[in-house]
């Protein structure tokens, strides 16, 4: 169920037990944006039932914050124009070769191009990992894109931030309202930390411990500061104001 924020954007919340984010979907007078992709064809197919069900447009674009695979896998399902920045779009072209082999997986954690979260996720996901479908996007663009869905306007801006180098948000001005993606989170490739399947309730306390690089904090954050935005959206969970999210970093 996609729930209301405004008359313009409406929010499909997360599913965790397969890492499935915050999907956002903002309604022009000529067409509709959804942010994130999705993580698999089975999640598209949801997401086009639930928008059915609940009266809401189809989307005539995708665009996606960054190159995770719980953001990006979806997009080849939905057949449409799909949008990402250029380094997401680098990412999303090396990820296309991957193999998705049990040793293949293990072979990336083991050189630090995945992690042991995501391959775990991934299986739950896929229990058919030949369906795995990596595509790069159809449109991309550098520092920021604005896109005219008529009566209002979404821009897509590269922030980087603590998570990854590529992230993406989309901006809505006149909502004054942002989707952050996971921009505002923690490194979890760069940083070690521990995860057990067979102890996933332990997810938030391993990664609470994993420190912000305060550098990367405060050069997000200088970039947001020009964004005038009361409301925001973090891709796994609740909306927050603008000052919550501030706080968060403290």
């Amino acid at each position: 169920m996609f729930n209301k924020f405004s008359d313009r954007i409406y929010i499909q919340p997360p599913e965790h037990f397969t890492d499935r984010p915050n999907i956002g979907l903002i309604i022009g007078d000529k067409y509709t944006l959804l942010f994130e992709a999705g993580n698999s064809a089975e999640n598209v197919e949801l997401l086009k039932g639930r928008l059915l069900a609940d009266n809401l447009p189809q989307p005539d674009f995708i665009a996606i914050s960054h190159w995770h695979w719980d953001h990006s896998f979806g997009m080849d399902a939905w057949n449409l124009p799909t949008i990402a920045g250029e380094k997401t779009n680098e990412y999303l072209k090396k990820v296309s070769g991957w193999k998705w082999d049990d040793e293949s997986m293990t072979g990336r954690v083991q050189t630090g191009e995945d992690i042991v979260f995501c391959n775990e996720m991934i299986k739950r996901e896929y229990p058919d990992r030949d369906k795995i479908k990596v595509i790069p996007a159809d449109i991309t663009f550098n520092d920021s894109m604005t896109i005219d869905l008529g009566g209002i306007e979404c821009q897509l801006v590269h922030v980087a931030g603590p998570h990854a180098d590529d992230s993406v948000v989309c901006y809505i001005p006149s909502e004054k309202f942002v989707f952050l993606g996971d921009s505002n989170g923690k490194d979890l490739y760069g940083q070690p930390w521990h995860f057990d399947i067979e102890h996933e309730d332990d997810f938030m306390e391993e990664t609470g411990k994993i420190p912000y690089d305060m550098e990367k904090v405060n050069a997000y954050l200088a970039l947001l500061d020009k964004l005038d935005f009361t409301h925001c959206i973090g891709g796994h969970a609740d909306i927050m104001t603008k000052e919550q999210l501030y706080k968060s970093f403290e």
